[in-house]
Parts: structure tokens; C-alpha cells; sequence
């Protein structure tokens, strides 16, 4: 019934009987494509056996950027074939999504929030590791070995790149839209709810690796001499062997960090979509 108001009220077209509606909600219209830019819905002909996942990816809608699929109330998969005169209500991910919380679009859910980043989006690795979150970075990794990696290690795949996210592969991930760093982290922490997860200076900004701490006396023999007498307390890569302290890079750091404190603290809630 509420697609009929829908119809009359022109906020959606009319589909013939032998098309599949596509109910479009959220940010995910901004990813359809040139044939229906930012649509609330989409009458897609079915002239070809093919699962609903692969029709909203032929239309420029990435599968993970997809939070459920709904057909009178109740959850599709990613493998349902559409049959002529359906309607499907296909949702974005929710602010906050817990990839830790099985889904029927997901249902082997991840461990912990683990991140793999890309090339496009390299500076987010950054980021996420001064707050505390294991994230590897792209090593000059082909497409198709950043998508068995994310699967392989249980890691949410961020990138700009639409069809990278498209693969098989890839159950986790996330089409970052933020061009800018700093914006790129406050759109993760956002949807993937990380506000209250950060443990703040524990990894090894260069290589992921976790920190410990490390007698003064062990290292001594790699500092400059201004820190040698400056500085008592000094923390060393478990991996790498990188040595840090807490010297004006530190207190540039933890500045920048309550400056995106406030910020993810101050966001709204998404917008909600009309639920006629």
C-alpha cells in the first residue's frame, strides 16, 4: 500500500508488471548511475536470471555499502533471484553498524573492527592507528589481493574505489565519500560506532605493530642527546623496533585528537529517509 501512495504521490515511478522495483533509501542513492541519478526507486527489467546482488551492482551499488534487503517485511540475501513485480526496499548501512553482530546479509560476522585501507585512502591508516585500531595499508596490492586479504584476515576493506568493493571477495567494507583525511576517519568512527572503542598511542604509527613500554637504559643508545635528557619514559614497537616518546609530536597528536573528539561528539544522526 505504501508504494501505491508513493506512486500517486510522484515520489517514485511506476514499474510494469514484468519489472522489479527497486526502493532506494538513504545515501545509497547518490551511488546509482548515470541512468538514475540519486532515484528513490528504480524499475530495473528483467530480461536475464540474476541475483539482486548483482542487479544493484550493475547499477552502481557496491554490496557492502548495503545494510539489508527487505520484501514485505522480510530479509533477503545477497543470492535471492528477483521474480517479475517485485518490490525490494534496499537499506544503507546504519550509523554505528556492528560488524561484530551477525546479519542475514552477513551472518558470519567479523571478531573486532579490523581495518584494511587501499591506496586512494592511505592516510586513514594513519589515523585509525593513533586511535588505537589495528589497520593494515595497501603494499602495492593488486585489486584482486586487497579483496582475498580482507577476507582472509577478517579486515573491513575502506576505499574510494567503487568496483574494488564489487568484488566476491570483499564481505566488509566501506566507499569512503570524504575526500579529506581528517574527514575520511570522523565518516568510519561514524558508521562503524568506534566513538567509545579508541585506546589512543597503543600501536606503532608506522607499521601497525602493538607498543610497550621499554627501560630508558635499553634504548639509550638510539636517542639524540636533547632526548636522552629531556625525556624518562619511552615506548618501543613490538614489530618494528620503533622507539617513541612523549615529545611535541605526541602533544600535536592528542591536540588533533580532542579536535576530532568534539567533532564525531557534535555529528547528528543521519538523516532518516521518508517511511511512507
Amino acid at each position: 500500500m505504501w508504494v501505491a501512495r508513493l506512486v500517486r504521490a510522484g515520489r517514485i515511478g511506476y514499474c510494469p508488471g514484468m519489472d522489479l522495483t527497486l526502493v532506494v533509501k538513504g545515501n545509497l542513492r547518490e551511488l546509482l548511475g548515470r541512468r538514475h541519478p540519486g532515484a528513490a526507486s528504480v524499475c530495473y527489467p528483467l530480461e536475464r536470471r540474476a541475483s539482486i546482488k548483482d542487479i544493484l551492482e550493475s547499477l552502481g551499488i557496491p554490496h557492502p555499502e548495503i545494510g539489508a534487503l527487505l520484501q514485505g517485511g522480510r530479509h533477503l540475501d545477497f543470492s535471492h533471484i528477483p521474480a517479475p513485480g517485485e518490490t525490494i526496499t534496499v537499506l544503507p548501512l546504519e550509523t554505528g553498524f556492528d560488524v561484530t553482530r551477525p546479519t542475514v546479509l552477513r551472518p558470519e560476522p567479523l571478531a573486532a573492527e579490523r581495518f584494511l585501507v587501499d591506496a586512494n585512502v592511505a592516510r586513514l591508516a594513519g589515523f585509525l592507528r593513533m586511535l588505537g585500531f589495528d589497520c593494515t595499508a595497501d603494499e602495492g596490492l593488486g585489486d584482486a589481493e586487497l579483496a582475498r586479504r580482507s577476507r582472509d584476515e577478517g579486515r573491513i576493506l575502506l576505499t574510494r574505489d567503487r568496483r574494488l568493493l564489487q568484488r566476491r571477495l570483499v564481505l566488509f567494507g566501506h566507499l569512503v565519500r570524504a575526500a579529506e583525511p581528517d574527514r575520511q576517519l570522523l565518516e568510519v568512527v561514524r558508521l562503524f560506532g568506534l566513538q567509545g572503542r579508541t585506546r589512543p598511542f597503543v600501536r606503532c604509527m608506522a607499521c601497525n605493530g602493538l607498543l610497550r613500554q621499554v627501560a630508558k637504559d635499553v634504548v639509550l643508545h638510539r636517542l639524540e642527546p636533547l632526548t636522552r635528557k629531556y625525556y624518562e619514559e619511552f615506548m618501543i614497537c613490538a614489530a618494528c623496533g620503533k622507539v617513541y616518546w612523549a615529545g611535541s609530536h605526541r602533544g600535536q597528536m592528542e591536540r588533533k585528537l580532542e579536535i576530532l573528539r568534539a567533532k564525531w561528539q557534535n555529528s547528528g544522526p543521519a538523516e532518516k529517509e521518508d517511511e511512507e
